[in-house]
């Protein structure tokens, strides 16, 4: 049974010698369990990317953290690789790809034309979308300001490669200014309360998506295949899990936890179960796995004991 567990989770099994009586008979059953091998638990880089912001703060503590994942995983690995069809599990000392992904973070792109460089098959996908216009009802939506200033490229060019290039700029900007992303969400709700007009042209096919979303879930859909180039589960769960954090009930101020989040989830959904203590990503990762069907059943801490019955 493959079980992924949230860095918060490795984080208390690290500290489980200092943690009180009821806690840690908690987690001495996930302990158990790991190191019998009647689970196992991978590691991904989306841990990789809650230690590098760690790291930053404080790189005294990273040797440990990565002691604790090479202990509990024995270096087993879920990462999905820029432009594969699917996630690969392999065998990864968790030290080296740390050290990797320190490069890459330094070196990561700050233009789409920048990520696809080396990739000539998502270079000929972005010509073929510049051929393709974008939905009428898209149109509509840059009479509002904020669409105009969300997607510039695509109201001058209104193409969905134009589309594809605005959101690709909308992360890093959202990564680099953590009050943007939590001030979008804001501003969005505003603009619908002031702006009914712009509703009406809006369609209403999704029940469960607020109104003033409509228009981001119109992007969202043009967007779906492009996330990886290749993987289309990556964008499924991707998306699903924003779109729910976009909905703003459990939602993230920062833009990096919640992608990160987003890709706990999507490893989760390769396993059995995904024990999070964390409350909104334990809360849009259930929403994720129930709109998408997948199986795997999200639990915290406290509910361990459900692995000891499987």
């Amino acid at each position: 049974m493959n079980v992924y567990i949230d860095t918060n989770i490795f984080d208390r099994l690290e500290k489980i010698d200092d943690l009180n009586i009821t806690e840690k008979a908690k987690y001495e059953i996930l302990y158990d369990l790991i190191v019998k091998d009647k689970i196992s638990v991978p590691y991904s880089n989306a841990h990789l990317n809650d230690f590098h912001r760690g790291y930053l703060k404080n790189p005294a503590y990273i040797e440990k953290h990565l002691a604790t994942i090479d202990a509990f995983t024995k270096n087993l690995c879920i990462c999905q690789y820029w432009g594969d069809k699917e996630a690969l599990w392999h065998r990864r000392n968790v030290r080296e790809f740390f050290d990797s992904k320190k490069s890459d973070y330094n070196e990561e792109p700050q233009t789409w034309q920048d990520l696809i460089k080396d990739y000539p098959h998502m270079q000929l996908t972005m010509a073929l979308k510049r051929l393709n216009p974008l939905p009428p009802k898209m149109r509509k939506a840059f009479k509002d300001p904020m669409f105009a200033a969300i997607f510039p490229l695509s109201e001058i060019h209104n193409t969905e490669a134009a589309l594809i290039e605005d959101v690709f700029n909308l992360n890093i900007k959202m990564k680099s200014d953590y009050g943007f992303y939590k001030s979008l969400k804001i501003y969005a709700i505003q603009n619908a309360k002031s702006q009914p007009d712009l509703l009406k042209s809006i369609p209403k096919e999704n029940k469960d998506v607020p109104p003033h979303l409509k228009i981001l879930e119109n992007a969202f859909e043009l967007l779906k295949d492009n996330y990886t180039g290749e993987n289309q589960q990556y964008s499924k769960v991707i998306n699903t899990f924003i779109k729910q954090d976009f909905h703003g009930f459990k939602t993230d101020a920062q833009y990096n936890n919640m992608f990160d989040d987003a890709m706990h989830t999507f490893y989760a959904s390769h396993c059995n179960y995904f024990i999070t203590n964390d409350d909104k990503c334990h809360y849009k990762a259930q929403k994720t796995f129930e709109n998408l069907k997948i199986k795997t059943k999200v639990i915290k801490i406290d509910h361990v004991e459900e692995l000891l019955n499987c």
